[in-house]
């Protein structure tokens, strides 16, 4: 019995822990063994032995504890590399020309696709085979292109007979060539792949690149499309769409005898805190991921908030978590400076948020100041018109709104518009009366110590000009991942660690609770105002703060890793 084989039977019978899509593979294996043949299929046990010998024999692992070992094949990596090269269709070509396997992160996929680069470079005796690593960027696109390097260089047969120029593998007696390729290229015309790998497809915005890929193919006898992937965030994408065709074939409920779906992942009814399920999303574990590192990534997600657990189940449990999630929770906010404190305004050094927002709704300023012991001050002014105020509380939101009327910090305006001169009185001082410029000297420029304020570039006003002419250092920053996610998570640190003092305001509690998060496929943050339950200005006001704090405290911001470099001019 093969390795191959013994898996099959082990994940039938309970003895491995799987989900439901890896027993359904296991069982459509089964089945068409014994009725495939009325389909034109038949599987050849000692052509798919043979490529999961060429791993064996002639790959060696790079890099790790296993650097210079042979690369064996677990055994659900020989149960999928069989399969795709032992099926066959009644002329002998393969059965398979689209494979999808997603499972979580360090299970070796990265090194199982270059090796499946490599095979179907030179293995399979293909005259000038076209092999493309491919991503949605080149860097990461390489990764997988860089590990074949390594692997030729680790194995004496190989190096014989591959050459390696930068980004280029070549076979000179065949004419083939695997390269990495990135959804960024110019022109992906003329491209003839014999195999192509898509790797992270989660991180796709659409299907083009597949469908470039796929297409390009037309020329190939018997080509392959590799999707090796893990979850993400976008279940309005792509990939997560193709899963879905894959689980309904897997089912019976649709047709697909040239698609190979190995979907390692949690069962819907799973508790994702429960360790003993972890493993089936991880079918490596205890050799190419431990459980002692599992559970420390665990640790983090349940110590850090709503971000990093999302991380840890795409990435490690391979559940698609929705792009936008509740982002801080009633109880962890309360529990972080809820009390007020006194200072000396003038004695600390303060950094501002202004959100304009609509001339209609809330306008929202928040000033922070980093305090001796680590922790993070937050002043708070909001303005809002009479008649939003009293659309609201026509909308029975009275508890929360009569709230507002009794806060130093809160203003009405009169009539269905934000007076912008209110708040240039409120911020810098200066107002204008019969012609006369004035100066308020109650003005927060006069109370506090601001360094600077930021503001959207994109929605800025009048009032910025103005403010800017009364003194007032106004910096614009984007609302983009780029410029939001770091000190967003910043934010969510100082909440979760208990740091942020935000004196229990009523109004930053209630935008707080509305808060909804959107991330992109690598993983950064911002908040989404759109999909928010209602309004967040106040909360998009703290972030701009802090961003502002992070960005004029750094000491030297060519040293700032990237994700740092918070604002962009």
């Amino acid at each position: 019995m093969t390795a191959s084989e013994g898996y099959i039977q082990e994940v039938l019978d309970g003895t491995i822990i799987t989900n439901q899509w890896i027993k359904a593979a296991c069982q459509r294996h089964l089945d068409d063994l014994e009725t495939g043949e009325k389909r034109g299929l038949y599987f050849d046990q000692e052509e798919g032995q043979r490529f999961v010998a060429f791993f064996e024999r002639f790959l060696h692992h790079s890099k790790g504890k296993w650097a210079g070992d042979p690369f064996t094949l677990l055994p659900w990596q020989q149960f999928m590399i069989s399969s795709l090269f032992g099926w066959k269709r009644s002329d002998g070509t393969r059965r398979f020309r689209t494979l999808f396997c997603a499972v979580g992160r360090k299970n070796g996929k990265s090194a199982t696709c270059s090796g499946l680069g490599l095979a179907m470079l030179d293995f399979d005796q293909e005259p000038a085979a076209e092999v493309y690593f491919s991503a949605t960027k080149r860097d990461q696109a390489r990764i997988c292109h860089v590990e074949a390097e390594r692997m030729v260089k680790a194995s004496p047969h190989l190096k014989k007979r591959i050459g390696i120029h930068r980004n280029n593998l070549h076979v000179k007696s065949t004419g083939s060539k695997a390269e990495p390729l990135s959804s960024e290229a110019r022109s992906l015309d003329g491209l003839s792949p014999h195999c192509a790998i898509i790797d992270e497809y989660h991180a796709h915005k659409d299907a083009e690149i597949f469908h470039v890929l796929k297409s390009a193919t037309g020329a190939r006898a018997q080509p392959l499309l590799a999707i090796v992937t893990t979850a993400g965030w976008n279940i309005d994408g792509p990939c997560f769409h193709f899963q879905k065709t894959c689980q309904d074939v897997l089912q019976g409920i649709k047709d697909d005898d040239s698609l190979l779906p190995l979907i390692y992942c949690l069962d819907e009814e799973d508790d994702w805190k429960d360790q003993s399920t972890w493993i089936k999303a991880n079918p490596s574990l205890g050799e190419s991921i431990s459980m002692d590192y599992l559970v420390e990534q665990y640790t983090q997600a349940t110590n850090y908030g709503s971000t990093e657990e999302a991380n840890f189940r795409t990435k490690h449990l391979n559940e698609w978590v929705s792009s936008s999630d509740v982002w801080i929770k009633d109880e962890e906010w309360m529990a972080s400076g809820s009390d007020p404190i006194e200072v000396d305004e003038k004695s600390l050094t303060w950094y501002g948020g202004l959100d304009l927002a609509a001339v209609s709704d809330f306008c929202c300023l928040v000033l922070v100041a980093p305090l001796p012991d680590g922790e993070l001050l937050a002043r708070r002014w909001y303005w809002l018109p009479e008649s939003a105020w009293e659309r609201r509380m026509d909308r029975e939101e009275s508890s929360i709104h009569m709230d507002m009327l009794d806060l130093s910090y809160f203003h009405l305006s009169p009539g269905n518009v934000t007076d912008y001169q209110a708040l240039r009185r409120t911020i810098s001082g200066y107002y204008v009366q019969d012609g006369t410029v004035m100066h308020d000297t109650s003005c927060i420029m006069d109370q506090y110590n601001v360094a600077s304020i930021s503001f959207d570039r994109w929605n800025s006003s009048t009032l910025v000009t103005q403010l800017t002419g009364d003194g007032v250092l106004m910096a614009p920053i984007g609302m983009g991942y780029a410029s939001q996610s770091a000190p967003l998570r910043e934010l969510e640190r100082l909440i979760l660690e208990k740091k942020l003092i935000h004196e229990g305001d009523p109004v930053l509690r209630w935008m707080i609770r509305n808060v909804m998060i959107q991330r992109d496929p690598a993983g950064n943050i911002k908040l989404d105002k759109a999909r928010s339950q209602d309004k967040i200005d106040g909360v998009m006001s703290l972030n701009c703060a802090v961003a502002e704090w992070m960005t004029r405290t750094a000491a030297d911001p060519n040293e700032i890793p990237d994700d740092y470099q918070i604002r962009t001019l």
